[in-house]
C-alpha cells in the first residue's frame, strides 16, 4: 500500500511542480521506520511471488513505454496534448511504484483467497 499512495504522490508532485518532485521518492527511505519487517516463512513461495509481481508490472510500463512512443511518432493531434518528453520518461518511475503496489495488491487479494 505505500508504494501506491507514494507513486501516485509522486505523480501528483511531478505534475505540479515539475522534475522536483521526484523527491517525493524520499518518503519511501521512512518505510523501515514506519512499518515493522516482515517476518518471511517460506522464502521460496515469498520470491516466486515477488518475482511475479515484478513480471508483470515491468510488462506494464513497458506497454505504456510503447503507446507513449506510438502516440509521439503516429499520432502529432494527441502529442501536442502530452507534457514534454523528458517529462512523460521522468514520470514512469512513480508510475512503476503505483502499478507495482497495485499488481502487488490484486495478488495479495487473490493469494488471500486461496489460502
Amino acid at each position: 500500500m505505500i508504494e501506491i499512495f507514494v507513486g501516485f504522490g509522486c505523480i501528483i508532485s511531478i505534475s505540479l511542480i515539475g522534475n522536483k518532485g521526484l523527491s517525493a521518492l524520499a518518503i519511501l527511505a521512512l518505510r523501515p521506520l514506519i512499518l515493522e519487517r516482515e517476518k518471511i516463512d517460506d522464502e521460496k513461495s515469498y520470491f516466486k511471488f515477488s518475482y511475479k509481481i515484478l513480471s508483470n508490472s515491468l510488462f506494464i510500463i513497458f506497454l505504456m513505454i510503447i503507446f507513449e512512443i506510438i502516440i509521439i511518432q503516429f499520432i502529432p493531434v494527441w502529442s501536442a496534448k502530452l507534457p514534454p518528453v523528458n517529462e512523460l520518461f521522468i514520470i514512469i518511475i512513480p508510475f512503476f511504484l503505483l502499478t507495482r503496489g497495485i499488481v502487488g495488491f490484486i495478488n495479495s487479494t487473490n493469494l488471500d483467497s486461496k489460502n
